[in-house]
């Protein structure tokens, strides 16, 4: 059986440089974006279809959007009122 590192990632706060530099220093294979949301952000590079392009041609990395293994939105809801 082989080995699976995995990593979590953010990208608000982050320029793209720092968001792809860290992709690509630790040679990540695949991104599993985990968003409910992943089509309106403020950070357009973080956008589904840009975020999928960007990956694969600044980093040769795979995309996924897996959103069942989001946080439930009354979960959400409830995290950001917590703030």
């Amino acid at each position: 059986m082989n080995d699976i590192n995995l990593y979590t990632i953010g990208f608000t706060k982050k320029t793209a440089e720092e968001f792809f530099s860290s992709i690509k220093s630790y040679r990540i294979l695949k991104v599993i974006d985990i968003r409910l949301k992943n089509v309106s952000q403020l950070s357009g590079f973080a956008k589904k279809e840009d975020l999928k392009y960007f990956l694969k041609t600044l980093c040769d990395c795979e995309y996924q959007h897996l959103p069942v293994l989001a946080p439930t939105k009354d979960l959400l809801e409830g995290y950001k009122k917590k703030k």
